[in-house]
């Protein structure tokens, strides 16, 4: 299927600039991802060998890069020493292109052609002040699935069909904890990458900014909405262990245990259950995901960027544009149920489940090519590290107590106001 689609994948992508890159010598083009190493070696290995095949003038030198990613690249620019293509995500994309950083794709690839390529809300993701910075690469879904225990829910009484809001899913997990003493959904609260309680404003329809593009989450209604999350954690319906760990960690280590009946997201939560409780794995049982009052799913996807200072900017556009196309994205999707952002991929045969007795494929057929719904919600700050921090440690403080939910948003809105500059 790769071989069938190469050309049109890339050729199709209408790369600039790139006609004689056939005559040229060979050149190496260094290609930095972000954890995809060990577990996805024979994937990205094949995905370079094809490329290389098709393209023998260009050789790709791989180097997986986690926890100091954004470190090392800033440290290898300032030392002239730039990597070609660069896996990042959302808001190192924003905070790198506001910095200087990145090559804005229009100076390799045409507007048209990377519109034709990829589902439009998902481009727009990396796209700061109007300049595409980042090739679409693999999404994801917050809500996805919903995804549970069918025993703890029978013993709760409660119907799995009947969850169809946020409010169903919290009374859900009010009685499943009364009856059994599993909890039932954890909601994300802190995360140490961003700021996902925002999600809970969005989803519910609630705004984050105002129209001058001013924080405004610190309404009578923002507030009542925390207040609810802060009552139940009082009342151990959701753990207080959602401030110390991040929400999809968390619920994969419980479910596993038993100790938690429902998981929202995509198919990949489940891949640890699979791996260390195959029973509950093989009961588990997948619907549609509720969904908040705005009736929206958040998400996010990753993506690759050439930093300005690569001296091999045509190469690596037309590596990045081979590792992003529809046919790649697809064949990714079938080794981890990730979600495609390349545009026709809801009508890829190569994404319906194979097994619909197998939990994930039949997640994965649900969700894999969703990548049209894709919303982060909203465009990250400026200052983004501070911003986001200050805004968890005063979600932080509602929860504990320490401030009123009021307050807690009276002061983050106005740290975000002064410092998103």
């Amino acid at each position: 299927m790769v071989k069938k689609l190469l050309a049109a994948g890339v050729l199709g992508l209408g790369l600039l600039g790139l006609g004689g890159l056939a005559q040229q010598r060979t050149v190496e083009i260094e290609f930095w991802t972000y954890y995809l190493s060990p577990n996805f070696d024979n994937y990205i290995k094949g995905l370079i060998a094809d490329f290389e095949k098709a393209n023998p003038t260009v050789k790709v030198k791989w180097v997986d890069k986690q926890d100091t990613l954004e470190r090392d690249l800033t440290a290898a620019i300032a030392l002239g020493k730039a990597p070609d293509v660069v896996n990042l995500w959302q808001d190192s994309t924003f905070a790198a292109a506001q910095n200087g950083l990145l090559t804005p794709l229009t100076e390799l690839t045409t507007q048209a052609a990377l519109e034709n390529a990829y589902y439009p809300n998902v481009l727009s993701i990396f796209t700061v002040e109007g300049k595409p910075y980042g090739y679409p690469w693999y999404g994801w879904v917050d809500q996805g699935v919903m995804m549970y225990n069918p025993e703890l829910l029978a013993k709760a009484g409660v119907d799995p069909n009947a969850i169809k809001t946020t409010d169903d899913l919290l009374a859900a997990s009010e009685k499943i904890k009364k009856a059994t003493g599993a909890y039932g959904w954890l909601p994300p609260i802190k995360d140490p990458n961003g700021a996902s309680f925002l999600g809970r404003f969005f989803l519910e329809g609630l705004s984050v900014y105002d129209a001058q593009g001013k924080a405004n989450f610190n309404s009578a209604a923002h507030v009542a909405l925390l207040q609810k999350y802060v009552d139940l954690m009082k009342a151990d319906v959701i753990p207080q262990e959602l401030l110390r760990k991040e929400a999809f960690q968390l619920t994969n280590e419980l479910y596993s245990q038993g100790k938690v009946a429902i998981m929202i997201g995509g198919p990949q939560s489940l891949n640890r259950v699979k791996e260390s409780n195959p029973d509950l794995y093989k009961k588990t049982k997948v619907v549609a995901a509720p969904l908040g009052a705005a009736k929206l799913q958040t998400g996010g996807a990753m993506d690759l960027v050439i930093p300005k200072a690569s001296t091999k900017k045509r190469e690596a556009a037309l590596f990045a544009s081979f590792v992003t196309n529809r046919a790649n994205q697809v064949k990714f999707a079938n080794v981890v149920p990730i979600v495609s952002t390349a545009r026709g991929s809801e009508n890829d045969p190569n994404l319906r489940p194979k097994d619909p007795a197998d939990p994930i494929e039949v997640a994965k057929g649900m969700v894999s090519g969703s990548g049209r719904f894709i919303n982060p919600g909203f465009k990250p700050p400026k200052n983004t590290d501070d911003i986001f921090k200050n805004f968890n440690d005063n979600i932080e403080a509602a929860f504990l107590g320490r401030k009123s939910a009021k307050q807690a948003l009276d002061d983050a809105v106005a740290f975000w106001n002064a410092n998103a500059k």
